[in-house]
């Protein structure tokens, strides 16, 4: 059995996607850093390329998603809320200009987190019952087919 990238984050059954998840995570994680270090420069900069990340991601998902013939209808909706969940909580963190309360820093940070993993878990179950049935290696293009 083959597992995502890291084990601990949900999987939607393909290493593309998970592997994108992963690295939003990572930009997450980074940007938790950077508000406990009061980084307010390099935080802004995190931010925008988190907001990058999630557009980049977005377009991956949607060619598998086309690739295997999942209505993306529903999912891309998904995807303009998530990204306007995220945008809200990046004023917030922006809004406050490096100065938060520890329990506010932890807030922040939690709340992108379960941004993401509402996508992964809930948003993204119709997406992954179609994925379960090709290989976790499928890539649109390649070698890979159903299993």
């Amino acid at each position: 059995m083959q597992f995502p990238p890291n084990p601990n984050l949900p999987s939607v059954g393909n290493r593309v996607i998970d592997s994108e998840h992963n690295k939003l995570f990572g930009m997450i994680n980074d940007i938790g850093q950077l508000i406990y270090l009061n980084h307010g420069v390099a935080l802004s900069v995190a931010l925008k390329l988190l907001n990058t990340g999630l557009r980049d991601y977005f377009a991956v998902e949607e060619r598998i998603a086309h690739a295997v013939d999942f209505d993306f209808t529903n999912h891309r909706v998904a995807h303009e809320n998530l990204l306007n969940e995220i945008k809200f909580i990046t004023n917030k963190i922006i809004s406050q200009n490096d100065k938060w309360s520890s329990p506010e820093k932890k807030n922040y940070i939690n709340s992108l987190n379960d941004c993401l993993i509402q996508h992964i878990k809930v948003e993204s179950k119709p997406f992954k019952k179609v994925l379960d049935t090709y290989l976790y290696d499928f890539k649109p293009g390649g070698s890979t087919t159903s299993k």
